[in-house]
């Protein structure tokens, strides 16, 4: 008799969810861009308010009935610490899409007493990028493993793409992406597996404006070059 009264009131809170989520994605139509598409429609904290995520890293909080939104950080008061939840749903969200990257498919410099591992979206072009590669033994020094992904800021097909698809592609991706950062010209080649597109995509998603875009395992986002001490200080939180 339980099991079945638990079922009935799964069941009715189910089809309460269903119909808010159908309701909201009916009032978002005439708002969100006609190319939007609506991944998830998730209860938040609050009653009756659900985030919606439609491509951009940052959900619009909106009302079940569908008639109020907004979008912007929402924060929780709990004792006497304001907790930022956007934030660490933001984090979550990322740290998943980050998980999601076949680990083959970084060019990873390891440290050897490894304490630290995080995932760098980075650029051959970019200044800032440079700089950070030309420490890259003192970040391993530190028990900082770097995972490069791919972000050509110029964008698909660009120079700076057709470069960082070069040195994917590579058979020594570490030495040839290396030589680019260091303005060397090479002859490169093209491979149909290359992943540059599909982490340009991946880093427009989680929320990659410029590089270095310096990401934690727990999706926590450091924008901009770090000193190798300087980003040992914030790891160690």
């Amino acid at each position: 008799m339980n099991n079945l009264r638990y079922l009935s009131l799964f069941l009715f809170f189910s089809s309460l969810t269903f119909a808010d989520n159908s309701i909201i994605r009916e009032k978002l139509k005439s708002v969100l861009p006609p190319e939007a598409q609506i991944e998830s429609i998730e209860p938040s904290e609050i009653k009756d308010i659900f985030k919606v995520y439609y491509g951009d890293p940052q959900p619009i909080y909106i009302t079940s009935d569908g008639n109020f939104f907004i979008f912007g950080d929402m924060y929780k008061i709990s004792g006497d610490r304001i907790l930022n939840i956007t934030n660490k749903d933001l984090e979550k969200r990322r740290a998943k899409v980050l998980s999601d990257i076949p680990r083959e498919e970084f060019i990873s410099f390891k440290s050897k007493n490894e304490k630290y591992s995080v995932t760098i979206f980075t650029d051959v072009d970019c200044g800032y990028c440079k700089k950070l590669h030309s420490e890259i033994q003192e970040y391993n020094n530190l028990g900082i493993t770097i995972n490069y992904a791919a972000f050509p800021r110029s964008g698909i097909g660009t120079e700076s793409f057709t470069k960082m698809v070069g040195a994917w592609c590579s058979s020594n991706p570490k030495k040839t992406l290396s030589a680019l950062k260091s303005g060397e010209k090479l002859n490169l080649m093209f491979c149909e597996s290359q992943p540059v597109a599909r982490h340009y995509v991946t880093g427009q998603k989680i929320g990659v404006t410029g590089t270095p875009a310096i990401f934690t395992s727990s999706g926590f986002l450091i924008p901009g070059y770090k000193s190798p001490k300087e980003l040992l200080e914030i790891l160690k939180g």
